[in-house]
């Protein structure tokens, strides 16, 4: 309906603009007269849906959208929201695709695991508060020969992960495995969960490492659109 699209486009443009606007700023942009533009805005200053500045007569977001968007959070199912989007990436990729949620000091896809194991403990630890990430770091162990267990030397590794978007693994949990991983973020844009894309060495070859981590990332970033994350 017109209506509710002409509606939908105004609050869109004063979220994507990020400040208050007149009306005439609002009808030039959305090619609306300003006489429709004021019976609009109107409308959804009953509703609680935006102010207005009586001062400047500018007119912003209102209260009433967080409680919605808190709503709709509130209803977001991860699992259901993320499945199209891993099936997607198992088409493309030679491994099992995985959705882990951190929980305490693990993290869970049906059984729990060590927060820090692997590349999924990558994910989670490179964007842990320094403090904590810290005390983390402190604690690492050898579950295999190449097993990183130099502080330093998995700090670099972290700090890799959050620069490129995600971690990988080549056999530093499990011998024989190798694994990449990237962090979905949710709309207050903290770590909700890890896409995990793992595999045997025989199928997942080092020189995959790295076009399997960008297509795990990838995913990751759909994931959390999906789900409301700051751009």
């Amino acid at each position: 309906m017109p209506a509710v699209d002409r509606a939908a486009r105004l609050l869109g443009l004063l979220e994507a603009d990020g400040r208050p606007m007149t009306i005439s700023e609002l009808a030039r942009q959305l090619g609306i007269n300003k006489g429709t533009m004021r019976d609009l805005l109107e409308t959804l200053r009953a509703h609680g849906l935006v102010e207005r500045d009586e001062d400047r007569k500018l007119y912003r977001l209102g209260p009433r959208l967080a409680r919605l968007g808190m709503a709709a959070l509130g209803q977001l199912d991860l699992a259901r929201v993320a499945r199209p989007f891993l099936v997607e990436l198992a088409s493309e990729v030679n491994g099992a695709v995985l959705l882990l949620v951190p929980h305490d000091d693990s993290a869970t896809i049906g059984r729990r695991i060590r927060l820090a194991a692997g590349a999924c403990g990558k994910v989670f630890l490179a964007h842990l508060a320094e403090p904590e990430r810290a005390a983390r770091l402190a604690e690492l162990r050898q579950p295999t020969a190449r097993s990183i267990t130099d502080p330093a030397r998995y700090a670099a590794e972290l700090e890799q992960t959050r620069r490129r978007g995600y971690a990988t693994d080549d056999e530093e949990y499990l011998a024989g495995v190798r694994a990449t991983s990237a962090p979905v973020f949710d709309a207050r844009g903290r770590v909700a969960a890890a896409v995990l894309v793992i595999g045997l060495v025989a199928s997942l070859p080092l020189d995959d490492l790295e076009r399997t981590g960008q297509a795990t990332a990838r995913t990751a970033r759909a994931i959390s659109v999906a789900l409301g994350a700051p751009a």
